[in-house]
């Protein structure tokens, strides 16, 4: 399950800097922009970004749709819920710069849970392999 949230922290990471790009550079509507990056190839395996489009073609606003996915999301943690449910909270509700700064800020506060989730993924594949060393050295030990 850790590496399961990891996988996703990255893809919702990838679509908070891509959806800045995208509101810096261009006007489009926040509806049209999630439903587009949903289709895209690299969030196929996001259930965030899939709960998302989901919850628009259902006929839910933006706002709507970004929490309930947060809210439901598969390997998330609260914390990472919380900070997504913050976001969507906030989607279209400013101009421009006001968007881009607080998909920045999002991002990051979900880069320090990703990079927590993959301290914790290593600490737990060295204890794996820890277990298995000890495992081996008792089957030789035992053949002796």
């Amino acid at each position: 399950m850790p590496k399961k949230r990891c996988e996703q922290l990255r893809s919702v990471l990838s679509l908070l800097d891509e959806m800045s790009a995208k509101i810096r550079y261009s006007s489009v509507k926040m509806r049209e922009l999630l439903l587009s990056l949903s289709e895209e190839g690299s969030y196929t395996g996001c259930f965030f970004v899939q709960r998302t489009a989901s919850e628009l073609q259902k006929g839910s606003t933006s706002n709507e749709a970004w929490c309930e996915a947060a809210r439901t999301a598969f390997f998330l943690t609260d914390s990472d819920r919380r900070i997504l449910t913050d976001i969507g909270c906030k989607l279209g509700e400013t101009d421009t710069d006001g968007q881009v700064s607080m998909l920045t800020l999002g991002a990051a506060m979900l880069g320090r849970e990703l990079e927590a989730a993959e301290r914790d993924v290593s600490a737990k594949s060295g204890a794996v392999l820890k277990v298995w060393v000890l495992c081996g050295i008792g089957a030789g030990i035992i053949m002796i």
